[in-house]
């Protein structure tokens, strides 16, 4: 895992050397520290190697093919699908099959993985668009249409914070079964008042404001289900 972590990591870097050049970002191939050739040689290489040993592994032909699966899904998010509106599906699909495979590795149950799904999903496109909000400027300008440039702002931003508490409920909810209505009733009205404050302040609030308030709203919306649990 950590081999497929670090070919889809250097297939970025060639992917994006020429965004990175044109935008002045100090990644390591603009910066000459990095050959362009070296870059796909070391995602080619690593990706073999994570196949291989996954092969040796003895963990199974299913946990190989959610290694296989993972790195396809990096790959393409790299090659095509980072400069369009569809940039979420490889975070959707990539990102919950981590803990899966995991506890496939482990002994856990198939069938019993299914929840993880049903939480991961929307925690992971939140993810992607917390990490593409940062870039969405430098994107617009330089043509790359993420889905975080799609929806704008404030939209991304609100997309962010409903996905992380909707993924945070489903989470609790199916894992626990242990949440309170007024647990769900706090985390809500965090939500709406992040959704107003986001509304509000988007015209004119500085560009770092939605992402505090992103934040802030994430961690209010969270308290109340964390307290919840543990008291139950």
């Amino acid at each position: 895992m950590l081999l497929v972590q670090f070919s889809i990591s250097a297939l970025n870097e060639w992917a994006d050397q020429d965004l990175d050049g044109r935008s002045g970002r100090p990644r390591p191939i603009p910066l000459g520290l990095l050959s362009s050739r070296a870059a796909a040689v070391v995602a080619v290489l690593e990706a073999a190697a994570a196949v291989a040993l996954s092969l040796l592994s003895g963990f199974g032909p299913l946990a190989f093919l959610l290694v296989l699966l993972g790195l396809a899904c990096g790959w393409a998010y790299d090659l095509k699908l980072k400069r369009t509106p569809l940039s979420f599906l490889p975070f959707a699909v990539a990102f919950p099959l981590v803990p899966i495979w995991a506890a496939m590795i482990a002994g856990r149950p198939f069938e019993a993985l299914g929840p993880v799904l049903l939480g991961g999903i929307p925690l992971a496109v939140s993810i992607h668009l917390a990490d593409a909000i940062p870039d969405r400027a430098p994107d617009r300008a330089a043509g790359v249409n993420t889905l975080a440039v799609t929806l704008g702002r404030p939209g991304a931003e609100i997309a962010a914070v409903g996905l992380l508490l909707g993924g945070t409920l489903a989470s609790l909810v199916v894992l626990t079964r242990q949440a309170t209505r007024l647990s769900f009733g706090l985390s809500i009205v965090a939500l709406a008042g992040g959704y107003l404050l986001l509304t509000v302040g988007s015209r004119t609030a500085p560009p770092h404001f939605a992402r505090w308030i992103l934040i802030g709203t994430a961690l209010l919306a969270a308290l109340p289900l964390v307290v919840s649990i543990r008291a139950g």
